[in-house]
């Protein structure tokens, strides 16, 4: 017997049959014309892809080719200007579409023995490709000052910087969609992880949306065979190319996990990554020639000797801190896990070692008294060199979290470099105006680095004028410090805060702790030290027992002991705030919801 179709009555066989399948065909490749159509239709103008283009020298990201966007725009508009101009409409963007469609049936097969543009574009130009462009003028719209003129163009209908960046992201989505009939290519791989990067921007880094789309980025990479590239007997522009989207990849997922909390997609176990070599996008594609020159001149370990600091560079240095944070990932998430001091010092050990096998041009210096950014640096320098400190930092500062956890070690050196990294992320703040083509990132800047660090600081400060740990602490585990230069960096952070704007993906995290912060530095400076001057550290000096606001931090946060302060200002300082605070370290919680009572 058939078995029947309970709705229509139609048998299984009904639905197979030729002529079924052929209507079938038909509809999809008519659904897939028409979003072509429609996504070319927002395709940017030419005044926009001027002005989006002015942005591109500021996004130093691999993954955001300079050369081959400017290859593929120069080709778009030469080839199907007259199609895209002003006069722009359904019909003279219709033989775009097949022609793209058409191209982007066939897999890419990289001829080292061609120009290298010649892999993606010319007769092969593809909906990879326009969805990356889509993707770069989201990113740049994000780049742009809400009062930029670029928003008062009429193309864009008021957008701002939001809403621009969100309609370039579900034109790019849409040429995702466009690719499902080809091979899962290096190039499809960049779209896809730019989309989500894109996403990212738009509705928070916080949002499981983001986590989801970076699974589907980490298995599309590994059908490309990314996660595990052959040992390449020579480096060529396309094996270049691909080693470096391979170690980036690496490294945004341990980025991701450290900001999360939530275990590593790739790791050592089964896959590999290469250093890719130190030279800019302009030395790999400028033919075989300058290529060869190039390479040439690089040191013994692959860093370029001019002391330049390209895209690439910065994902060598994030790919040399990645077995450092999948080493700490596996001591934090692993089930199970019991560790000791040795493994966290051979981990410090490790850090150091890495870090100073750096090139100088690499390293960061503190300024001096009074003086902003360094000198020496311009701003593009500063910020990259400021990011990569910053990291270093963070893995510094979850091994002595992992450390102080387990009773290793006291929370001084922990608070330290808590204290050190929130002045590294003010110091790019009150550099804010040197650095406005960066201030697209400041958000991720602060929720990455400054919260965590936040965390530590405030927690801290609150257990100096807490009694009951005064009479309980012990001498060894006295966290010292300056309360007043706390206060100070703690009063700078929540006008940081403060400034983050509201098309910022982030603002509601930062936002929040606005005002968690701001209502512990009111209560704080409400309320009189607890701390005699006898304790030899200074008037404005206090110590405080680091273990009641790191492991022990229950005995703080959540206990009956806040109550003998009385009727002292602290009690402004609302438990949800305590308990978000006390789960900052997310081993301890998911300190992202951003949904508990009483914090909005």
């Amino acid at each position: 017997m058939l078995d029947m179709n309970e709705e229509d009555g139609r048998s299984k066989e009904s639905i197979l049959h030729p002529t079924w399948t052929s209507r079938h065909e038909a509809s999809v490749a008519n659904a897939q014309k028409e979003l072509g159509i429609n996504t070319l239709e927002n395709f940017p103008t030419a005044r926009m892809c001027e002005a989006l283009m002015g942005k591109l020298p500021f996004m130093n990201d691999i993954w955001v080719s300079q050369v081959m966007l400017r290859h593929c725009l120069t080709q778009i508009w030469s080839e199907y200007g007259v199609h895209l101009g002003e006069r722009r409409c359904r019909a003279s963007v219709s033989q775009m579409a097949s022609d793209l469609t058409e191209n982007t049936r066939p897999a890419i097969r990289p001829d080292e023995n061609a120009h290298w543009h010649n892999w993606f574009s010319g007769p092969r130009l593809r909906w990879e490709m326009i969805g990356m462009v889509f993707t770069f003028a989201g990113f740049a719209s994000k780049h742009f000052q809400e009062w930029d003129s670029f928003f008062h163009l009429p193309e864009l209908q008021g957008m701002n910087r939001t809403t621009a960046a969100d309609k370039m992201r579900a034109c790019a989505s849409a040429c995702i969609q466009l690719c499902t009939d080809s091979e899962t290519n290096d190039l499809l791989v960049v779209l896809m992880r730019n989309v989500s990067r894109l996403q990212s921007m738009l509705v928070s880094d916080e949002s499981d949306k983001i986590r989801t789309e970076s699974g589907m980025v980490v298995s599309s990479a590994i059908t490309a065979g990314l996660h595990r590239l052959p040992i390449y007997k020579e480096i060529t522009p396309s094996t270049q190319y691909r080693t470096g989207l391979s170690a980036s990849l690496y490294c945004l997922d341990k980025c991701d996990s450290l900001f999360t909390g939530r275990p590593p997609m790739f790791t050592h176990h089964y896959c590999t990554y290469q250093l890719p070599l130190d030279l800019s996008e302009e030395e790999t594609f400028s033919g075989p020639g300058i290529f060869a020159e190039a390479k040439s001149k690089l040191d013994s370990n692959g860093w370029n000797t001019s002391g330049k600091i390209y895209p690439i560079t910065w994902v060598r240095a994030l790919t040399l801190q990645s077995p450092i944070r999948e080493g700490i990932l596996e001591l934090s998430l692993g089930v199970n896990t019991q560790f000791t001091k040795a493994q966290i010092d051979n981990l410090t050990t490790r850090l150091s070692e890495m870090h100073a096998s750096y090139p100088p041009h690499l390293h960061y210096h503190h300024p001096k008294p009074g003086q902003q950014m360094q000198n020496s640096r311009q701003p593009r320098e500063f910020y990259i060199v400021t990011r990569i400190h910053l990291d270093i930092l963070n893995c510094r500062f979850l091994l002595q979290r992992l450390a102080v956890s387990r009773s290793f070690a006291t929370g001084q050196e922990l608070f330290d470099i808590a204290l050190e990294i929130m002045t590294v992320v003010l110091s790019l703040w009150l550099n804010r105006d040197q650095l406005q083509n960066w201030n697209f990132a400041f958000d991720w800047i602060v929720v990455c680095y400054g919260i965590p660090s936040a965390g530590v600081i405030s927690l801290e400060l609150l257990n100096s004028i807490n009694p009951t740990l005064a009479a309980q602490r012990k001498e060894k585990d006295k966290t010292k410090f300056s309360r007043s230069s706390v206060i100070q960096t703690l009063t700078m952070f929540v006008a940081f805060l403060s400034w983050i704007r509201p098309t910022d993906g982030n603002v509601a995290l930062c936002w929040r702790l606005k005002r968690v912060m701001q209502r512990i530095v009111d209560s704080v400076l409400d309320t009189p030290s607890l701390f005699p001057s006898e304790s030899g550290v200074g008037n404005d000096e206090v110590v405080t027992d680091a273990s009641g606001g790191v492991d022990g931090r229950e005995e703080v946060v959540g206990g009956e002991e806040w109550s003998d302060i009385g009727d002292a200002p602290l009690l402004s300082v609302q438990s949800d705030d305590l308990n978000w605070l006390n789960t900052v370290d997310w081993t301890r919680g998911d300190w992202l919801d951003v949904n508990l009572p009483n914090l909005m």
